[in-house]
């Protein structure tokens, strides 16, 4: 008998084995050979794609660049901007030591007092302005002031140079050598035919009556388009609103200001003009825009010649448009503009002059013979060392174009500012101008 248990098959036990799933996800595990699935790997392609500039900007809004390279970023930041903020809080601390110790001595005697010290003291009244060479020259120590503070770290001596160690100074420059440049020299009066501070790139002065004779039948279509360019006529309108009373206009030109006058403000109105042609134009479009308007003169002479021209008249006054450009001596045209006015008068300048930036009147200078052939004008002269000059005082100054065109109100230095003339906070609080003492 056979057993049936000897036949029994063996069957092998079930070996159960963990299934190990694939981790496709972006892991930093150097073992998983599949960092990214297809999808983020389409996503990657994508980026890379994208300008610089656009995987910079996903890059700077991640979580990683916020929390972790931001904050480094602005630590940075923050300890770079210490290194100005010394030095600018250094020159504050010796400038306000230094006027300390100017204003003790002005207390004591005004005339002990050096040229820096007294152009310190002059910029640091708010009730007076420098004059446009006193500003001039005030920049060139500021320049130098630098230089010394550099050079002076922790050295607590005051800087007060001598105008010829700021001329010396100044001459050894690299930028300033080229251009045969030395520093202004201030005067109280400087004869019109001197020559210690002119700029040897303008050109010499001539007498441009003929030119301007020939020209006048012309001369609004040649200059109209550039004008126009340039929105002249809304700086003509400042102009003639503030001719009032008694008005004359010099160097009238072709009157191109009568469609800008204010009438209503104005009792009589003389034009003048050394080119008698010009004065005719001026004339016909007068008598054509306001034919009922009688109390009205016509003249033709030089600028320079009307102290002698209108002896026994006064003005409350005096325009002029672009006429400083083409006279012979424009310093003496000014004195004898102030010698016209009334007390209390205004001269009133709109010019083409130099501008407050290097690079335009580098420009200025290069086109000024080409210019000058062209138009008989100098327009790279410095208007506020014209009026410097002429020992009159600017009220009223702006600029445009670049700030090469000039928008002046000039007074005679005994006439007081008038009230809207004064800066805000002096109208507010009723301040009155002082000027301080010169050595």
């Amino acid at each position: 008998m056979i057993l049936r248990n000897t036949y029994r098959l063996t069957v092998p036990k079930l070996v159960i084995l963990p299934i190990c799933r694939t981790n496709y996800s972006t892991s930093s595990s150097s073992n998983n050979p599949f960092p990214l699935n297809d999808k983020e790997r389409k996503q990657a392609k994508k980026q890379s794609q994208l300008p610089w500039y656009k995987r910079w900007t996903n890059y700077s809004n991640s979580e990683q660049f916020q929390n972790k390279t931001m904050p480094k970023v602005y630590i940075c930041a923050f300890v770079v901007s210490l290194v100005p903020m010394y030095f600018y809080m250094r020159d504050r601390y010796h400038e306000d030591k230094q006027l300390k110790h100017i204003n003790a001595k002005y207390a004591q005697d005004p005339s002990s007092l050096s040229e820096y010290e007294y152009l310190v003291l002059k910029s640091m009244n708010h009730l007076e302005k420098l004059r446009p060479l006193e500003l001039k020259k005030y920049k060139i120590y500021q320049l130098m002031r630098k230089e010394f503070r550099r050079k002076n770290l922790f050295n607590q001596e005051m800087f007060n140079p001598t105008p010829q160690e700021l001329n010396d100074w100044y001459q050894n420059q690299v930028k300033y050598k080229l251009a045969s440049k030395v520093v202004p020299i201030l005067v109280d009066k400087i004869d019109s035919k001197d020559k210690i501070n002119a700029n040897p790139a303008i050109q010499n002065a001539e007498d441009t009556t003929a030119f301007y004779d020939s020209k006048a039948k012309e001369y609004d279509d040649a200059v109209k388009w550039e004008e126009r360019g340039i929105f002249m006529g809304s700086k003509r309108k400042w102009l003639m609103s503030q001719a009032k009373g008694d008005v004359l206009e010099v160097s009238c030109g072709t009157g191109r200001n009568i469609p800008y006058l204010y009438l209503q403000q104005i009792k009589s109105l003389t034009f003048i003009d050394s080119a008698r042609n010009m004065v005719e134009v001026t004339k016909e479009k007068f008598k054509k825009a306001f034919p009922e308007f009688k109390k009205v003169a016509f003249a033709v002479g030089k600028a320079e010649d009307l102290s002698n021209i209108a002896q026994d008249v006064k003005y409350d006054t005096i325009v002029e448009a672009f006429g400083l450009c083409c006279h012979e001596d424009p310093v003496k045209a000014l004195q004898n503009m102030a010698k016209l006015l009334k007390p209390g008068g205004r001269i009133v300048l709109l010019e083409h002059g130099r501008s407050n930036w290097g690079f335009i009147n580098n420009h200025l200078d290069f086109r000024s013979e080409k210019r000058m052939e062209t138009w008989k004008c100098r327009w790279n002269l410095d208007i506020g060392e014209l009026i410097d000059e002429a020992g009159l005082d600017i009220t009223k100054e702006k600029r445009a174009h670049f700030s090469t065109t000039w928008m002046v109100v000039v007074k005679k230095p005994e006439d007081p500012i008038n009230p809207d003339e004064k800066p805000f906070l002096d109208k507010l609080f009723g301040r009155e101008s002082r000027k301080v003492q010169k050595s």
